[in-house]
């Protein structure tokens, strides 16, 4: 599945611990993810299926093809491509005014994208250490 050999192969069947202090766990008041797709249409608390269509939506032969999952006003994770050519994530912790990018140029799959961006929407355990992250400078 995975093209890079330094890369964990199993992302989308990794186990993922749900954190109990995530507001769509716990349903706590609190920042509520926001996915935007292309710059023209933001989905507040996506679900599952919408985060899952919004992936397969993506095509690189149009000049939009990225989407945006914010899951508070400073942490969010981007993605570029399509399941066609692939996809190229990245992430940003705006806390610490860092930003990374999964190693391995346009290597992810949809179902990849979609376990991860799932993962992350969540705050499960896992979802940072299920791939090889890369700094880049901002």
């Amino acid at each position: 599945m995975w093209n890079d050999p330094n890369r964990s192969a199993n992302l989308p069947s990794a186990t993922i611990t749900m954190n109990p202090d995530s507001p769509s766990v716990a349903g706590k008041p609190g920042p509520q993810p926001t996915l935007e797709i292309a710059g023209e249409r933001r989905i507040p608390s996506p679900t599952d299926d919408q985060i899952r269509d919004a992936v397969l939506s993506l095509d690189a032969c149009t000049t939009y093809a990225f989407l945006i999952l914010d899951r508070d006003s400073k942490n969010s994770m981007e993605v570029s491509g399509d399941a066609r050519e692939g996809f190229e994530i990245e992430h940003y912790e705006g806390s610490k005014g860092l930003r990374y990018r999964a190693a391995g140029d346009f290597n992810f799959t949809a179902e990849q994208v979609i376990a991860l961006l799932i993962a992350y929407r969540n705050g499960a355990a896992g979802w940072r250490e299920s791939v090889r992250w890369e700094e880049v400078d901002i």
